[in-house]
């Protein structure tokens, strides 16, 4: 198997929250993200899915180098990018080859900035391109690839449309020619007719350059869409990863079959299965214990006393594992095949 671009292996990223007395000796963590492994191959596209507040958003901050891991390795072609601090980053020639397109452009472009400022900004500190003349070709070139009219090039962010504001978004990303982009959520602030020209745009960027994408979205839909892979997160923990089709034609994590189940569609059936109980809280979560556990409608005694284990899974009829998942009882081999409640 050839190298990947990107390795990850245990990332860990904890936030320390206030002490809730004087005297507390320990100090809570919120884990954000806990033990994470993946990977991503040169050109793929890479989905990763899960409800709000699961971690995805600080995942892609970890892999674009925005924020420092507390620990686990973090492997760009071979460079383990993690023994570094962010901030000295920067300076780092891997740096040109991660970016990052935001979620909201109105926020993450510079209002002080014309487009054609915003554009030429990583030009300018990543490649070093001073001379004028060459500064104005490179940025242009990177405007007639996103599609962003010339004559707009001298227009501030405020003078833009939604769907033009995501273009220089997504130019100022592949300005420097990266061979990796982390994509968060990048048309959730869009209008629906203006998704589907951004993600069409994004595909054909990908195509054309030989991209590979981290594609955190929320919408299951677009994921199915736009990746080869797909991950599913809860709670900081991969707990689920294989070939898009794969994983949403028979989804084997109780967590993912309720993701997609949810999913409206014309003339579905009701949820196979119901979601109930609270939910695992971040901070400090048991580490023996399933963290889906007090949700899923699966859910054993071995459960609450054992974390289950992200490991290669085959579902019945395939000799070859096609897919990893972390669950004690994936994918039942027939509905009702498992207790709504744990047995003590």
């Amino acid at each position: 198997m050839s190298t990947p671009l990107l390795a990850v292996e245990g990332l860990h990223k904890r936030f320390p929250l206030p002490r809730k007395g004087l005297f507390q000796a320990h100090r809570p963590q919120l884990h954000a993200v806990d033990g994470v492994d993946l990977h991503i191959a040169a050109g793929a596209s890479v989905g990763l899915v899960g409800e709000s507040g699961c971690g995805k958003s600080t995942l892609a901050r970890l892999l674009a180098r925005l924020l420092d891991a507390d620990s686990g390795r973090l492997l760009f072609q071979g460079q383990d990018l993690a023994a570094q601090p962010a901030r000295r980053f920067t300076r780092d020639p891997a740096r040109r080859a991660i970016q990052m397109v935001f979620q909201d452009s109105t926020d993450s472009l510079n209002p002080r900035f014309t487009a054609f400022d915003t554009i030429a900004e990583p030009l300018k500190l990543l490649e070093r391109v001073s001379d004028r003349q060459a500064l104005e070709q490179r940025v242009h070139q990177t405007a007639i690839d996103v599609g962003l009219p010339p004559e707009l090039l001298t227009r501030f962010p405020h003078q833009l449309s939604g769907g033009q504001k995501a273009r220089v978004n997504i130019a100022r990303a592949i300005a420097v020619r990266p061979s990796l982009l982390v994509l968060d959520e990048p048309t959730a602030a869009l209008d629906v007719s203006v998704q589907t020209v951004v993600l069409r745009l994004l595909d054909e960027l990908r195509r054309q350059l030989g991209l590979a994408f981290l594609f955190v979205s929320h919408d299951l839909h677009v994921v199915r869409l736009m990746c080869d892979e797909v991950l599913v997160m809860y709670l900081g923990r991969i707990v689920e990863r294989g070939p898009v089709r794969a994983v949403f034609d028979r989804p084997a994590h109780p967590y993912t079959r309720l993701l997609i189940d949810a999913l409206p569609r014309a003339g579905a059936a009701p949820l196979a299965e119901a979601v109930g109980g609270e939910a695992t809280s971040p901070v400090d979560p048991d580490p023996n214990r399933c963290r889906f556990a007090p949700r899923c409608p699966r859910v054993q005694a071995l459960c609450l006393r054992q974390a289950p284990e992200l490991e290669a899974f085959a579902p019945a009829g395939q000799e070859l594992p096609v897919r990893s998942v972390a669950c004690h009882f994936p994918e039942p081999a027939e509905p009702g095949a498992f207790p709504s409640s744990p047995t003590e």
